[in-house]
């Protein structure tokens, strides 16, 4: 009878044992994420219309910086997981980028060429998160996951403006202008990941994302700085490819 009870309350801790196994990462799970980001083709308001002679940079009220910098980024999120993998999850992501002085030929007059240079150009951008998520494999507490993040963005830009002109191969700046500016900016962005949680409670994370700017009536042709950096589109967007290790608790 004794040995009866003993075996049954080995089974009882084996199946209770493999029940915690198989369902580790279900449930609620806060992370804490610090991101090392590439932030490439950051989007700034256009300052400037091109003469009819120049290809259009960008779209007409916004435009990008041929610049790619990296940055850490730190996301706090909260995830529900349920019995079948799938959940949802919810976080703020927050990035702040500093990017390098680009000037722009925007039109040229007979021997006269028209100049707009952004000096110190800063992008500070707060995510709001909703992320869909789902657990393709699980083995006790490692696991390998992918999400989908669907954003609101706050984005803060900051930058001076010069406007100016040159004579022919003369370097000297004529009718110099100068101005800050500061612009609060709401935008959308999406993505794409993928985690790994090889120890109880650190995981990988590698993650891809577009922050969506201006959006045009007809398609523009792109080389550079497109939803996939050449091609024919409708919108301005900003990739952020990161890298991140997070904490759960």
């Amino acid at each position: 009878m004794h040995r009866l009870h003993l075996l049954l309350l080995v089974s009882l801790l084996f199946i209770t044992h493999t029940a915690e196994a198989l369902t580790y990462h279900r449930g609620r799970s806060f992370y804490v994420t610090l991101l090392g980001s590439n932030i490439k083709f950051p989007i700034f308001t256009k300052e400037f219309t091109e003469g009819p002679n120049f290809i259009s940079v960008g779209g007409i009220r916004e435009l990008w910086l041929d610049d790619q910098q990296k940055s850490l980024g730190l996301r706090m999120s909260i995830e529900n997981i349920q019995p079948n993998g799938a959940g949802l999850g919810a976080g703020l992501t927050f990035w702040r980028s500093e990017f390098g002085d680009a000037p722009f030929l925007y039109d040229v007059d007979g021997p006269w060429q028209r100049l707009a240079r952004y000096r110190n150009p800063v992008h500070t951008f707060l995510f709001l998160d909703l992320t869909p998520t789902y657990f393709l494999w699980e083995s006790e507490h490692h696991g390998w996951s992918i999400y989908s993040p669907i954003s609101l963005i706050v984005d803060h830009e900051q930058y001076e403006i010069e406007t100016y002109s040159t004579f022919e191969l003369d370097p000297t700046l004529i009718d110099l202008t100068t101005a800050s500016r500061s612009h609060l900016n709401l935008r959308f962005g999406f993505g794409f990941g993928t985690r790994l949680h090889f120890l109880s409670r650190i995981s990988l994370w590698f993650e891809k994302r577009w922050i969506m700017g201006e959006r045009f009536n007809a398609e523009r042709l792109f080389t550079e700085g497109g939803f996939y950096e050449t091609g024919r589109q409708k919108t301005l967007y900003a990739p952020i490819n990161s890298l991140g290790l997070a904490l759960s608790f």
